[in-house]
């Protein structure tokens, strides 16, 4: 069955459970790795979240806080991750910064989570495959409803070679690393995506990045569609132009 696992707080990654689970209307509540009756906690929390049902997900979807990932073993895992792939998207400066021309509200706070999601892949060898947009000056590759951010003498948005089309500070394309640009809001749409990860052994994947209602989700239902399971959204190391329309989707 196709899977969808969303997880709060990016400090490690977790094997989708067994049985077919739906995304909660509501985030759990943040649950420290020091709580008080901690495994009967999580036992709650799960029972809880996989009875609830969302409708503007694909099936099926649940939620993991923190807390529940603290009994994973990385290196009982190991195989997993050799056939997991960790997807930044979007992650640039036109993006994120204050000033920038297509700014995410959200971006900036996700930020440091994302840098962390980074770091926990590189550790675990998990690929990295950064996803940028990175567009033609003149914009012949842009969207419709963006062309008119393109003009002669004007520096588009993510326009190839750009400030504005560089990572964020703490985000680094290191060797061994993948960077795939796309020109649409799927990471999938006109790319060769998909047959990277086939030829990496790739069939999960951990999504990362903004925004939330666009580039995530659409690049999410491909990533189902072409049946990788299971497919993780870090709720907290993806974000919205604001909280609401984040935690909507």
């Amino acid at each position: 069955m196709d899977k969808i696992v969303a997880l709060k707080a990016c400090s490690t990654f977790v094997r989708s459970p067994s049985s077919p689970a739906h995304f909660n209307l509501q985030p759990p509540p943040f649950l420290n790795l020091n709580t008080p009756n901690f495994g009967s906690c999580i036992k709650r929390l799960c029972s809880r979240i996989i009875h609830n049902k969302r409708p503007n997900w694909p099936k099926s979807l649940s939620l993991r806080s923190k807390s529940g990932l603290g009994g994973v073993d990385p290196l009982e895992m190991a195989e997993d991750w050799n056939r997991t792939a960790l997807l930044v998207i979007d992650m640039q400066k036109d993006f994120i910064e204050d000033r920038g021309p297509m700014l995410v509200k959200g971006g900036k706070d996700i930020a440091p989570n994302v840098i962390k999601a980074v770091e926990v892949a590189r550790q675990r060898g998990i690929l990295i495959v950064w996803v940028v947009r990175e567009h033609d000056p003149l914009g012949r590759d842009v969207e419709l409803f963006r062309r008119h951010l393109y003009t002669a003498g004007k520096v588009g948005p993510t326009s190839k070679g750009s400030e504005g089309a560089e990572l964020v500070d703490g985000l680094v394309i290191r060797e061994g690393d993948y960077k795939l640009v796309k020109t649409r809001f799927s990471a999938f749409f006109s790319t060769h995506l998909h047959s990277v990860l086939q030829g990496a052994g790739i069939n999960s994947l951990v999504v990362t990045g903004v925004q939330t209602p666009n580039c995530i989700r659409q690049t999410v239902y491909d990533a189902v569609a072409l049946d990788y399971q299971p497919v993780t959204v870090i709720v907290d190391a993806t974000a919205a132009a604001t909280p609401d329309i984040h935690l909507d989707i």
